[in-house]
């Protein structure tokens, strides 16, 4: 199943923006240089070994390249420590400023750049590598400005792979591409009564990202430690009901989650709870419940790192996946 995009809205009465479908647009070619594409795909992350390997099928698994693009939502305000982990060569760009700049044969180096970035930002990511004699490999880590090198740097820095759920890819482009016409065979000798023409199927035209977002619902509201939506809940939810009405193909994942304040397990309850409330309320506007899957995360999946024993509000929501 093709993810279209997720959709994200708060749990305890804030309100957070909408972010893409989890992951980068990868684009893969043979050659060195980008010469020939072979396939574009979704990755979730950027960390790949291919030990005389292809990344798919029709790549040549010795000579190949890859670019990555989307945007990257930083949780902190800081500097960002990058580190690229590679063989042969990358670069990375954020918002079009080259931060990492190593095109050329490396055998398994790391190499480090580092960026000034705003909490809550999305910045315009790329990332190019090159793959040019037999294994292939790339980690792409960051160090959040919260985090600091391991007793100084002796044990060296508290660098981790970016998290899927900072990446956000490209916005799709409305539409399909129309299929071309087959020439008409030549009519028979001898004539026969024409059939009544069949009637067409309309095509669903892939839905833009950005038509997506005024679905988002802003203000999901819960009274405080339960599972009970408020009223004012309703207006967005009902919005949200109305789009999957007049779009059968699509169906919807619901995902709670909670911040770290409190019994973990408790947590974990009360986010699975809130996001069967949310999925029973869909249900009873006429969504099918064959086409919701409601799950919670508890305190596991936060969008800001908090600091001990200190909630942050971003980390109370839910988000909406929307599958087709």
């Amino acid at each position: 199943m093709k993810t279209k995009t997720i959709l994200l809205a708060a749990l305890c009465g804030f309100s957070v923006c909408a972010r893409g479908q989890s992951g980068l647009q990868g684009e893969y070619f043979n050659g060195q240089q980008f010469e020939q594409k072979i396939l574009t795909r979704t990755d979730p992350q950027i960390s790949f070994v291919w030990d005389n390997m292809a990344p798919a099928a029709g790549i040549d698994p010795h000579v190949f390249s890859a670019r990555w693009t989307g945007f990257i939502q930083t949780p902190e305000t800081g500097s960002y420590r990058f580190r690229a982990h590679v063989d042969d060569g990358i670069r990375v760009y954020i918002d079009g400023k080259l931060v990492i700049d190593a095109w050329g044969l490396h055998d398994s180096e790391g190499f480090v750049g580092e960026a000034q970035l705003k909490a809550g930002h999305r910045y315009a990511l790329k990332v190019e590598y090159f793959n040019a004699l037999n294994e292939g490999e790339i980690q792409l880590y960051w160090q959040l400005p919260s985090e600091k090198p391991l007793f100084g740097g002796v044990l060296g820095y508290n660098d981790h792979l970016i998290d899927r759920r900072y990446f956000a890819p490209p916005p799709q482009k409305p539409g399909l591409a129309t299929p071309k016409q087959r020439p008409a065979a030549p009519a028979k000798t001898t004539p026969r009564p024409s059939p009544a023409p069949a009637k067409k199927t309309p095509a669903t035209a892939a839905i833009a990202a950005d038509t997506l977002e005024k679905y988002i619902p802003k203000n999901i509201l819960f009274e405080k430690s339960k599972n009970v939506m408020l009223p004012a809940s309703g207006p967005d939810l009902d919005n949200l009901a109305g789009f999957l009405l007049r779009h059968p193909d699509y169906s919807l994942v619901v995902e709670g989650h909670t911040d770290k304040i409190g019994d973990a397990a408790k947590n974990l309850k009360l986010s699975h709870d809130r996001a069967q409330a949310v999925a029973a309320y869909l249900v009873k506007k006429g969504i099918a419940a064959g086409r919701i899957t409601a799950t919670g995360y508890g305190d596991t999946r936060p969008l800001v790192r908090e600091a001990e024993g200190v909630a942050n509000e971003k980390n109370r929501r839910v988000e909406f996946i929307i599958q087709e």
